[in-house]
């Protein structure tokens, strides 16, 4: 993708560049399908004492669905995966953190594992040093009308509660308008999309996760988590084919939805209805205060940029809510990208989308020069 003439065409080019540059690398994706596959192996392999309950390993949250984002001042990703025993009723256990011990319990079975393991409150981390984090979700299937509602246990509330990782990755996707992957015992994770491939909807929420990793980055505590963000995202999406339009779009209807009666918003898993993604508001409401304030600042920051013309100055606006390293890197790659395809006569527009790209084909039409944001 390169520019037209038009503005959104010009900033979603932009953006999109920004986006790429977001993606884990090769190497990354490739270190990280490593770990998630030996773990996966050594959960279920026949001896584990998870082994009669048909453990079912599949990966949730941002690596699954194709947003993650380079952590902004740290070097860690954070990656996770469910643990899921099937053949467990949970029903029967009296105690939900039996389930948490016995995932932890094997994991400590394995030398390089017991060295790693820190124990949060629904899941047990695995912290791979300068390379991510890696969350063990467990978790049993919750039977009765015939999805993929699962339980899982909570340390805190001493009990069981409700979510669908799959039924949420599920939605997700049918909101970018692709399909769903088929359900294996170990579920490889999903190869990498090519940066040109990934729907507007993707990268919209990784521009509003990195937006919240720079915005917050002093105060990581009041950070709302990504599956929030995601939600949001994903609710309010109108299948718009541009960035800047999509984004837009967005934080116009979470700011038109947030409640004005001194209630929080509300945000519930949509393949779940029993799941509050946003339960960690009724007990921080300082972190409720910070959302409501970031979002109700970055819809103001975004329509601000659309009155913003010149390079110099749309790239100004975008240094204090990506980060500015990352938009000058943008820039330069964009810039080359261009004067390539000028150098070669080979910049043209297509017919039908409008964006401007290398010819080839009846379809383009070939252009002599561009300018860029009114420059």
């Amino acid at each position: 993708m390169i520019f037209t003439e038009s503005f959104d065409s010009k900033l979603d080019d932009l953006l999109d560049r920004i986006c790429a540059a977001l993606e884990l690398s090769h190497t990354q994706h490739k270190t990280a399908e490593e770990r998630y596959s030996a773990i996966g192996v050594w959960l279920s392999a026949p001896g584990s004492a998870l082994a009669r309950f048909r453990p079912e390993i599949y990966p949730q949250g941002s690596l699954r669905i194709g947003t993650t984002v380079k952590p902004f001042a740290r070097l860690e990703y954070d990656l996770d995966l469910v643990c899921e025993l099937v053949g467990l009723d949970w029903r029967k256990l009296r105690n939900p953190i039996a389930v948490l011990d016995a995932v932890e319990g094997r994991l400590r079975e394995h030398e390089t594992y017991r060295q790693m393991i820190e124990r949060k409150n629904r899941c047990i981390r695995l912290n791979y040093a300068n390379e991510f984090h890696l969350d063990v979700l467990p978790a049993c299937p919750h039977p009765g009308d015939g999805t993929d509602h699962v339980v899982v246990p909570d340390r805190k509330a001493q009990a069981w509660t409700a979510s669908n990782p799959k039924g949420h990755a599920g939605w997700f996707e049918s909101r970018c308008s692709l399909g769903e992957a088929v359900i294996k015992a170990i579920q490889a994770l999903p190869a990498q999309e090519p940066p040109d491939a990934k729907p507007p909807l993707k990268r919209v929420v990784q521009l509003l996760k990195r937006e919240r990793d720079v915005r917050y980055r002093h105060d990581p505590e009041n950070a709302p988590i990504s599956i929030v963000l995601t939600t949001l995202a994903g609710t309010y999406y109108n299948g718009e084919r541009s960035i800047n339009a999509a984004l837009g779009n967005i934080l116009d209807a979470i700011v038109e939805n947030i409640p004005r009666n001194g209630r929080r918003l509300l945000v519930l898993n949509p393949a779940n209805a029993l799941e509050d993604l946003s339960e960690r508001w009724d007990t921080e409401p300082s972190a409720y205060a910070a959302f409501v304030d970031g979002i109700f600042e970055l819809h103001r920051t975004w329509h601000e940029l659309q009155r913003t013309r010149g390079i110099d100055q749309v790239a100004r606006g975008l240094f204090g809510l990506f980060g500015e390293e990352l938009i000058k890197a943008a820039v330069a790659d964009q810039a080359r990208a261009v004067h390539a395809l000028r150098e070669k006569r080979g910049l043209g527009i297509h017919r039908s989308s409008g964006l401007l790209t290398g010819i080839a084909g009846t379809n383009v039409v070939p252009v002599q020069r561009n300018t860029f944001f009114g420059e």
